[in-house]
């Protein structure tokens, strides 16, 4: 069984918003193994979401040049602040039919663990608007990935995928 692309999408969305297309810079984030846990409120059945991801630096530019070629694409705003110790990402974004507005606050120090809360609204044509909050902790497991993990990998639920096998992050869409 394949991941649902919107499971896809809340793995690998709040790490791309470490991507940097305005405003102030983000730390990196250490190469290695990490564990994330993810938590959709609002939902009827929302649980705790846990997934592993491998991640090398070659992995991490290539998904912050996917993240921009997606923001510069489909995002009239998509800017990073900081606000004390912590970096707030707002953006106002339209994939489609969709429009997407909200706010990330990340904070930690991006080396052991960090933490991200998106809070925003997603909108589709004939549909009420529906408020979403996302929250999702890492927490750095090691510089080698386990588990049979490569870098790129992400898998939750017994399920893999590789990000970069999905030709999203080598090859980001054209900007508008």
């Amino acid at each position: 069984m394949a991941i649902r692309p919107s499971l896809f999408l809340l793995l690998v969305l709040p790490s791309a918003a470490l991507a940097q297309p305005t405003g102030d810079s983000l730390p990196d984030r250490r190469p290695g193994h990490w564990e994330l846990t993810m938590l959709l409120e609002g939902r009827a059945g929302g649980p705790e979401l846990k997934a592993d991801s491998c991640t090398d630096a070659a992995t991490e530019r290539q998904m912050m040049q996917f993240a921009l070629g997606v923001a510069g694409g489909t995002c009239q705003r998509y800017q990073v602040r900081r606000v004390g110790q912590e970096y707030h990402v707002d953006v106002d974004c339209q994939m489609g039919p969709m429009r997407t507005v909200a706010r990330s606050v990340m904070s930690g120090d991006f080396q052991t663990a960090y933490s991200i809360r998106i809070e925003g609204t997603v909108t589709m044509p004939g549909q009420p608007q529906q408020q979403t909050m996302l929250v999702q902790n890492a927490r750095w497991r090691g510089a080698t990935c386990s588990g049979g993990l490569v870098p790129g990998d992400i898998q939750t639920g017994g399920q893999k995928v590789n990000v970069l096998s999905l030709g999203a992050a080598a090859s980001p869409p054209p900007r508008r």
